[in-house]
C-alpha cells in the first residue's frame, strides 16, 4: 500500500505542478484583470439577494493498516462511504454572504484481520449543520485585489454513537466546532487564484458505543489549513479547476470509560493531511446553472496513533492511510 500511495502522490504532484504551470504557458489565455464573479469559481460570491447553492454526491474510499503497541500490523481497514453536501448562500449585500452546510453520510467500514473473517459496521446520518459568513473587505473591482474574512459555527445537534456489529453508528462528531479565516484572490478574464488560511478550534467530543456502553471523550483542540484553489477558464463554458490543501492538527488528549466505570487516558495524535484536487466545470446556463466532475486525492503524511498512558499494550498507530473521492456536483444561482 506505501508504494502504491507514494506513485499516486507523485503523479498527483506532477499533474498539479503541470496544470498550475499552464496558464502561464498558455499564450491563448487571456490575463486582463476582471473582478466579474463566475459560478464554479473559487473565487464566487453571490451579488446582492441573489442566492447560490451546490449540490454534490461523492463516493469516497479510504484504507489503511493497524499496528498494535509492538508493531506489527493486526488489522487492514477499508471505509467507503457515500455523502450528499448541500450548501446554500444568500448575498445580503455585493460584499457580505450568509452561508449554510450540511451532509448526509451512509459509511461502511471493514476490518480485515488474520486468521479471522472480516467484518462489516455502518453509519449513517446527518453531521452537525454549520452557519457561516463571509466578509469581502477589499472587492477587486476597486482593489488590485480581493480580500476575504471568513467564519463559520457547527453547534454540537446530533450524538455521535460509534458503530458496531450489533447496532449502527452515527456519523456526528459529539463536539461543536468554530471556524475564522481570511482568503487572497486575483482573478483574470481566464485565470483565477485563490489562497485561504483558516483556524478551526473543535470543541470537547464525545462517542458512545450502544453495544458495550463504552464512552470516549476527546478534550478541545486546534486545526489550522493552508490552501491553494486556481480556475483556469478554457472557453466561455468549459474551465478546470486545481488546488492543493494542507490540513495540521493538534493532538487530543482524550480518556476511554468502560462499562465498569474503569477510565483509562490516552493522548489521540491525527497526523497531518494533503488533499489534492482536480474539477472539469461545464456552465449548462451561463453563470445560472453549472455542473462539475470532481477528483480528490488524500494523503495522510503521518502516522495517527492513540497512545495510552498506563496501558501500552493497548496502544495502536494508523499507517499508510490514504483516500480518493469521486464527485459530481451541482451550481446553481438565482435571484
Amino acid at each position: 500500500m506505501g508504494i502504491k500511495s507514494n506513485l499516486t502522490r507523485n503523479i498527483s504532484l506532477y499533474a498539479l505542478g503541470f496544470a498550475l504551470a499552464l496558464p502561464l504557458q498558455a499564450g491563448a489565455l487571456d490575463f486582463t484583470p476582471d473582478p466579474s464573479r463566475v459560478l464554479t469559481d473559487p473565487s464566487y460570491l453571490p451579488m446582492q439577494g441573489q442566492v447560490y447553492g451546490s449540490t454534490e454526491y461523492s463516493f469516497q474510499r479510504t484504507e489503511w493498516d493497524t499496528d498494535d503497541n509492538l508493531g506489527v500490523q493486526t488489522k487492514s481497514n477499508t471505509n467507503t462511504a457515500s455523502v450528499i453536501d448541500q450548501e446554500l448562500e444568500y448575498g445580503v449585500t455585493n460584499d457580505f454572504t450568509l452561508r449554510l452546510t450540511d451532509s448526509y453520510e451512509w459509511l461502511k467500514a471493514n476490518v480485515s484481520e488474520p486468521f479471522s473473517p472480516s467484518t462489516d459496521t455502518h453509519s449513517y446520518g446527518f453531521t452537525d449543520p454549520s452557519f457561516g459568513a463571509t466578509w469581502r473587505v477589499l472587492d477587486q473591482q476597486r482593489f488590485p485585489f480581493s480580500w476575504d474574512l471568513i467564519g463559520d459555527y457547527a453547534p454540537n445537534l446530533i450524538d455521535a454513537k460509534s458503530a458496531s456489529t450489533e447496532e449502527d453508528g452515527t456519523v456526528a462528531r459529539g463536539g461543536w466546532t468554530g471556524t475564522l479565516g481570511t482568503a487572497l484572490s486575483y482573478k483574470t478574464r481566464d485565470f483565477t487564484m485563490y489562497g485561504d488560511a483558516l483556524a478551526t478550534y473543535q470543541g470537547n467530543r464525545k462517542t458512545f458505543n450502544e453495544t458495550t456502553h463504552d464512552s470516549v471523550t476527546y478534550d478541545s483542540s486546534w486545526e489550522y489549513q493552508l490552501a491553494l484553489n486556481t480556475q483556469t477558464r478554457l472557453t466561455d463554458l468549459f474551465s478546470v479547476n486545481l488546488g492543493v490543501t494542507q490540513t495540521f492538527n493538534n493532538n487530543d488528549d482524550a480518556n476511554q470509560v468502560t462499562t465498569s466505570g474503569h477510565t483509562l487516558d490516552f493522548t489521540y495524535e491525527p497526523g497531518d493531511t494533503t488533499d489534492f484536487n482536480v474539477a472539469l466545470n461545464y456552465q449548462l446556463i451561463p453563470n445560472t446553472l453549472a455542473g462539475a466532475l470532481i477528483y480528490v486525492h488524500s494523503f495522510y503524511d503521518n502516522d495517527t496513533s492513540s497512545v495510552y498512558s498506563t496501558s501500552t499494550k493497548s496502544n495502536t498507530t494508523l499507517k499508510n492511510e490514504s483516500t480518493d473521492t469521486f464527485g459530481a456536483k451541482l451550481y446553481y444561482a438565482f435571484n
